[in-house]
């Protein structure tokens, strides 16, 4: 038998469950696909059905609203079946069964014949399906608590960055694919692979998860604190503030200074940079330490955010491009790996429930102010992108101070 070295020792001999990992990770890739394909189609399913062109962007912004209490609430009760039940499963499968079946629903839909009634119909069904989306993912991803060791949560945490890189880069990538594939195409596609990754994760999700060893690194006496829980929240927010405003605003400062340039491509460069450099970060940070490593992110993407304003060529492109993948990977991939460390492990899921209502407050204040036309120039975006990052070492850096 291997010897167990002094980390796996202090880790409570709790293994690395790579197989479910793996399901998770497809989940959560799932998640970021499905979201995507809903979006692609979304604007000519509310026309067709006799709504405004600002229809679908206030029905994102409504749903990205109520994705700050549906997160929250879904982790908690999840934390709840799990201490009952003795597993997560139950509100996994019904969100992710749910949103399958809504998927194939809105299908039909496509030749429904526009009336008021199938208009109010057609939109409650898409809230309800916007709702059983952020039932799944933070329960699926409380998961991520059993599957590994604290100490070995980054390493196994970039098996779900590699997931939402790739997925994520569908959207500058995949678009015009997937409008030419059609709604109900796309849509019936979407509803089996959830269906398939939501079988696949009960499938290799074990019967009796390894318990938590009391001697990992987390001090109970501190964890639901009202400055943990808002530690959470703010991470979370600044995180993803910063990485929608880079994203955002990269294209258009591509598009002012470099001619002939297609913004897309280095758009979908810093996603697939995002997943590739996820594995050797996650090795980096059990080395380094996973709060160091994301100071060191917040750095690295501090200085290529405040470089984009220099890129006047396509190879000046590509190297932020790169860069800024980098920086985003460091953060990213340890933002799970530390909502973890804040709660004990019986409220996992409702720790990483507020960080996804972090996410979720972010993304409604982009859709409803910050991200219209006119309302940030590529100079302001680029200073409370900075202001973001900011915020994100203020989180780590306050955990720190309250560990010292």
């Amino acid at each position: 038998m291997k010897a167990l070295n002094h980390a796996e020792i202090s880790a409570g001999y709790q293994p690395t469950l790579w197989l479910p990992l793996c399901a998770l990770a497809l989940v959560y890739g799932m998640f970021t696909l499905g979201w995507m394909v809903y979006r692609v189609h979304l604007p000519a399913q509310m026309t067709q059905a006799g709504f405004s062109e600002a229809a679908a962007p206030r029905l994102l912004f409504i749903e990205a609203l109520l994705a700050i209490t549906v997160e929250p609430l879904a982790g908690a009760f999840s934390d709840r079946t799990n201490r009952h039940q003795g597993t997560r499963l139950p509100i996994i499968s019904t969100g992710m069964g749910l949103a399958a079946v809504l998927f194939i629903v809105f299908s039909a839909f496509t030749w429904a014949e526009p009336t008021i009634a199938i208009r109010w119909v057609l939109v409650s069904l898409l809230v309800i399906w916007s709702i059983a989306m952020g039932c799944f993912r933070s329960p699926a991803l409380a998961l991520l608590k059993h599957y590994a060791p604290t100490l070995k949560l980054p390493q196994a945490a970039s098996l779900l960055t590699v997931a939402f890189g790739l997925a994520g880069a569908a959207t500058p990538l995949a678009t015009p694919w997937v409008l030419n594939l059609g709604l109900p195409m796309s849509f019936t596609l979407m509803a089996l692979l959830i269906v398939l990754s939501a079988l696949w994760l009960r499938r290799m999700n074990p019967g009796t998860l390894v318990a938590v060893k009391p001697t990992e690194s987390f001090n109970s006496t501190q964890p639901r604190s009202t400055v943990a829980l808002t530690r959470i929240v703010g991470l979370g927010f600044t995180s993803a503030l910063a990485f929608r405003l880079a994203i955002e605003t990269f294209p258009k400062v591509l598009k002012a200074q470099v001619p002939g340039i297609h913004p897309p491509l280095l758009v979908g460069l810093v996603f697939i940079t995002v997943a590739i450099a996820a594995f050797p970060i996650g090795k980096f940070a059990i080395r380094l330490g996973n709060s160091r490593t994301m100071q060191l992110g917040v750095v690295s993407t501090a200085l290529f955010l405040g470089l984009m304003a220099l890129s006047h060529s396509s190879m000046s492109g590509i190297m932020v491009a790169l860069g800024l993948g980098v920086g985003f990977s460091l953060i990213l991939n340890g933002t799970l790996p530390f909502t973890l460390e804040q709660v004990p492990p019986e409220h996992a899921g409702l720790g990483i429930g507020l960080f996804f209502a972090g996410v979720a407050t972010a993304g409604s204040l982009m859709m409803g102010f910050l991200g219209k036309p006119g309302v940030l120039s590529p100079a302001e975006a680029i200073i409370l992108g900075t202001g973001a990052l900011l915020g994100v070492a203020f989180c780590i850096g306050s955990r720190q101070h309250e560990s010292a």
